[in-house]
């Protein structure tokens, strides 16, 4: 079963937010919203806009995208795919403030998305 304490690691940056694991659809499996309103509907935004990013890089002949890093006036946003060619297709996204890491993010993420996979089987 996954919960919210799968996001302790990420939740103990500096600077964050909120964070979404999802389904490549969008769906939300899990979320923190506790800082930032409308998180889980902004998800199936976000995830429409990353899965469009996978059709162009495979398009383009450079494989699916697995990272994708936003940089907003007064926050960051990483979002990281488990594999879009793997059994359970997730996407993970975190919002930082300004002064957040992004890079310690995006490895908290993947630490996510491999504890997510293993929990689906």
């Amino acid at each position: 079963m996954i919960d919210n304490t799968i996001f302790d690691e990420l939740s103990s940056l500096n600077g964050y937010m909120g964070a979404v694991l999802s389904d490549y659809t969008g769906e939300v499996l899990v979320s923190d919203t506790n800082n930032i309103t409308k998180l889980d509907e902004t998800s199936m935004r976000f995830n429409e806009d990353f899965r469009n990013l996978h059709d162009v890089t495979r398009k383009l002949g450079l494989g699916h995208t697995k990272n994708l890093n936003l940089q907003a006036g007064n926050a960051n946003i990483v979002m990281t795919c488990g594999g879009s060619n793997h059994r359970n297709h997730l996407h993970a996204f975190v919002i930082l403030d300004e002064h957040g890491s992004a890079p310690l993010a995006k490895i908290a993420l993947e630490s996510v998305l491999e504890k997510a996979i293993a929990s689906l089987g």
